[in-house]
């Protein structure tokens, strides 16, 4: 019950207009390299015989200081067809300019691989390309937008022409542009933190290490990414030995700026082991910073406390771990 009523929440988080959602989905460094992405947004056809599009912006950012994005944009059809590989895309600016991108994806795409329903009830197939900009072509297209022309196969019937009056695409862009780079710059190594991962019927899921953050304290995570409805998950598991937490009984998370996340106990687990089903936000809200955890066990309510913000480093690392693989 609780997994439908958050995908039906997941979906109405998908359908917000562009401005109302955080939309930074992870920022992290590996090998000494930072990346960074927004999350995906889905821009509206703009009449019935237009492509509605799904757009993400991310960013690697190397040693001096260099960035190079990278732009996917998948294309809703009623059918699905593979983008070939150096496939234009002609990107033309408010002010006239033309940015000439090609497709480097090659890799089997794990977005919604049997189809989805799109807000109208229809089934859609997301097919994608992915494209590298440096910043003098960011720039551009950071100007504005008027339409984007792709080539979704090698043929004389192979493009896709779509049209903007309103700079729909152009804003999404500028949106997912301003929250990956005013993002923190993270100093800690992100390291290898992933213990399993599964893919069966273009569903996926992955499961962390167990990380410890206090005396007999310690935290995992399983992403879930669902491909019938497109849309993904994540539990927090916790180890407290010595303590028994009830199903459904509270378990709080006080974050260092002051915020509570109430959460649950969701299952009837044994002596010491608590699973919990935050929201990605409410995820990325600890990962910014946890003081305490309140838990209520058999004994009454039990506040285990975190002064270096063991808990809160903890999620962000295993957090950002997931994302590496992640499906959206």
């Amino acid at each position: 019950m609780k997994r439908n009523f958050l995908l039906a929440v997941l979906a109405l988080v998908m359908a917000l207009p562009l401005g109302a959602q955080n939309l930074l989905r992870h920022n992290y460094k590996k090998n000494n390299l930072i990346y960074t992405a927004a999350e995906r947004q889905r821009i509206e056809a703009p009449s019935s015989k237009d492509y509605a599009l799904q757009v993400k912006l991310s960013r690697v950012l190397f040693t001096d200081g260099q960035p190079v994005y990278i732009l996917r944009i998948d294309v809703e059809d009623a059918v699905a067809w593979k983008m070939p590989v150096n496939a234009p895309l002609t990107i033309t600016t408010s002010d006239g300019k033309q940015v000439l991108l090609k497709n480097s994806g090659d890799a089997p795409n794990m977005v919604a691989p049997q189809g989805v329903k799109n807000p109208s009830g229809k089934t859609v197939f997301l097919n994608y390309g992915e494209y590298y900009l440096e910043q003098p072509d960011m720039d551009k297209l950071l100007s504005g937008i008027v339409s984007v022309d792709l080539t979704k196969r090698w043929s004389s019937d192979g493009r896709i022409k779509v049209t903007y009056k309103n700079n729909e695409l152009g804003s999404a862009l500028s949106r997912q542009y301003k929250a990956i780079t005013s993002a923190p710059k993270p100093s800690r190594e992100l390291g290898s933190n992933l213990h399993s991962l599964q893919d069966q019927r273009g569903s996926r899921l992955v499961e962390t290490n167990s990380v410890k953050v206090g005396d007999g304290i310690s935290a995992s995570m399983v992403y879930l990414y669902y491909a019938a409805s497109n849309s993904e998950s994540i539990d927090l598991n916790l180890q407290l030995d010595g303590y028994t937490v009830p199903f459904t009984n509270s378990v709080k998370i006080v974050t260092r700026s002051g915020e509570t996340i109430v959460l649950k106990q969701e299952k009837d687990m044994p002596a010491g082991r608590v699973i919990c089903y935050p929201t990605l936000e409410q995820v990325r809200q600890m990962s910014r910073g946890v003081a305490r955890l309140v838990v209520q066990t058999t004994g009454g309510e039990k506040t285990f406390t975190f002064p270096s913000d063991e808990l809160g480093k903890a999620v962000d690392t295993l957090y950002n771990s997931l994302m590496t693989v992640s499906v959206l």
